[in-house]
């Protein structure tokens, strides 16, 4: 447990926080443009994306102001089930994209080996639609990296690791736009639930 815990500490650390805030460069023009962020991943990281969608949607709101536009594509069973029956596991996601996104909108895959058919699929369905492309993944980066418009590493050892740092990062982006939001709506009223026709 001690080796575990150094471990995770001495990662979080080596966590690369200009990679963080290129992500979050990418959440607030999205933000700005009210365009819907898509997130998703596999096991663990499923669960992440879940995670950081309620927290994006819920933990960021501010009275009078728009909400962050987000979706988890990990949740909608249904969906995962009939694309991976009918078609296969790798179009799970970008099944979904295909009929829910539009150019602008931003994906977020998160993944610890960025290898994973479905992620892979999904960030090159963005790429191919004009969409935004966001990874959070693991120590390599996998095939993922070359997908993502940013992308932060988990530099730790272990997938558990990997998968800590991912929740941090989840939690550091959702401070992150909970304060920009609040320093949007002082700066600019036309955020405002509303101002956009919406």
């Amino acid at each position: 447990m001690h080796r575990y815990l150094t471990r995770l500490s001495r990662s979080l650390q080596a966590v690369s926080v200009p990679d963080l805030l290129r992500v979050a460069a990418i959440l607030q023009d999205a933000y700005r443009s009210r365009s819907t962020l898509y997130v998703c991943g596999n096991g663990g990281s499923a669960a992440t994306a879940s995670h950081l969608a309620v927290d994006l949607s819920k933990n960021t709101r501010h009275p009078g102001v728009a909400p962050i536009r987000i979706v988890s594509l990990v949740d909608h069973m249904p969906a995962v089930t009939a694309w991976a029956n009918d078609v296969g596991y790798e179009a799970i996601f970008k099944g979904q994209l295909a009929g829910l996104a539009t150019e602008g909108d931003v994906v977020i895959a998160i993944s610890t080996s960025g290898n994973s058919a479905n992620i892979l699929h999904a960030l090159a369905f963005g790429r191919e639609h004009g969409m935004k492309t966001v990874g959070l993944l693991g120590s390599t980066g996998g095939r993922a990296r070359d997908l993502c418009d940013a992308w932060v590493a988990a530099p730790a050892e272990s997938v558990e690791e990997q998968e800590d740092l991912h929740m941090t990062m989840s939690h550091v982006l959702t401070r992150h736009m909970r304060d920009f939001i609040l320093a949007s709506r002082d700066a600019t009223p036309l955020l405002a639930l509303g101002g956009d026709g919406r």
